[in-house]
């Protein structure tokens, strides 16, 4: 999936990696799981907060705070955002995704897609696991 990004694209997804990297790392020492969500936002989404800047969908502090504070996540200029969920199980997962959904309705984002890989099931590299969570979203369309 990344071989059709352009050079700044392939830039903002080094965070992502190096940040899923590491959590590999810890997770194979110690033997846990973690999550990765994309949530991407229509075009159609009103645009929060910070209505005047492009590329801001949602309230990017409103998402944030709805996470546990050692979860990850990050802002890209795609209106999409990238989530990783430290020590979760693949039942974890899913109850963020569907409070993502909830979210979502409350503030009224419009029909957020949310596409999610597990580790070490979906892949075991970040790669791979970025393309599973971004396949995921187009599944849901």
């Amino acid at each position: 999936m990344f071989w059709f990004l352009g050079k700044r694209q392939k830039q903002e997804l080094e965070v992502e990696t190096e940040f899923i990297e590491e959590e590999i790392s810890r997770s194979k020492r110690f033997g846990f799981q973690f999550g990765v969500l994309v949530v991407e936002v229509p075009h159609s989404a009103p645009r929060g907060l910070s209505k005047v800047m492009p590329g801001k969908a949602i309230s990017f502090h409103v998402l944030k705070k709805f996470l546990r504070r050692y979860d990850k996540l990050i802002e890209s200029k795609q209106r999409r955002y990238h989530i990783v969920l430290p020590q979760t199980d693949r039942d974890g997962l899913d109850v963020v995704r569907q409070r993502i959904h909830e979210l979502s309705k409350e503030h009224n984002w419009g029909d957020v897609l949310i596409g999610a890989a597990f580790y070490p099931e979906d892949g075991e590299d970040p790669k791979s696991l970025l393309d599973k969570a971004i396949i995921g979203c187009s599944l849901e369309k």
